[in-house]
């Protein structure tokens, strides 16, 4: 089958050979993301992700999801303390409180930039400044927590906003 032979040459190598991160490969990585929950998802997954490994995380997607109410962004941004609490012992989950309080408070920049942009994506493809990596990392370095350059990087990658390599 050649459209499988194609698909192999063009899997990234860090893909290849695990069912989960093929199915990532090839249904997520470098796709621009129209759905502003399906965005913080993406960028949200990658702030749990800092310090461990993809396959982790992915793992874990579908308990995430739960958790975090399918990643709503206006429900994820009414997230309290007594959440907080009842995440920190999900084991579903990475339990790390700071990973879970810069999604929540992430949720609730998103609101702003949407009152202000009319939606998350839009402001992510279009009105986010630069084509340069450097000042894009700053750019998203100043908006959300826990977001550092390799987070940043690997974000604007999966999303489709840089070329993945």
């Amino acid at each position: 089958m050649a459209d499988d032979e194609q698909l192999k040459r063009e899997m990234p190598e860090w893909a290849r050979g695990d069912p989960l991160m093929e199915w990532y490969a090839t249904e997520i990585w470098g796709r621009k993301v129209e759905d502003d929950d399906a965005l913080f998802e993406i960028m949200s997954l990658q702030v749990f992700q800092a310090g461990l490994t993809w396959r982790m995380i992915l793992a874990r997607w579908d308990a995430f999801r739960q958790a975090f109410q399918g990643w709503r962004v206006d429900l994820v941004a009414d997230m309290g303390r007594d959440t907080v609490d009842r995440l920190i012992h999900d084991s579903a989950i990475i339990r790390n409180r700071k990973k879970i309080e810069a999604c929540i408070d992430n949720a609730r920049t998103i609101q702003s930039i949407q009152r202000d942009n009319g939606s998350f994506c839009n402001w992510f493809y279009n009105i986010l400044q630069g084509d340069d990596l450097a000042d894009l990392q700053k750019a998203l370095r100043a908006s959300f927590k826990f977001m550092g350059p390799e987070i940043a990087r690997m974000w604007l990658m999966a999303t489709g906003r840089i070329p993945p390599h």
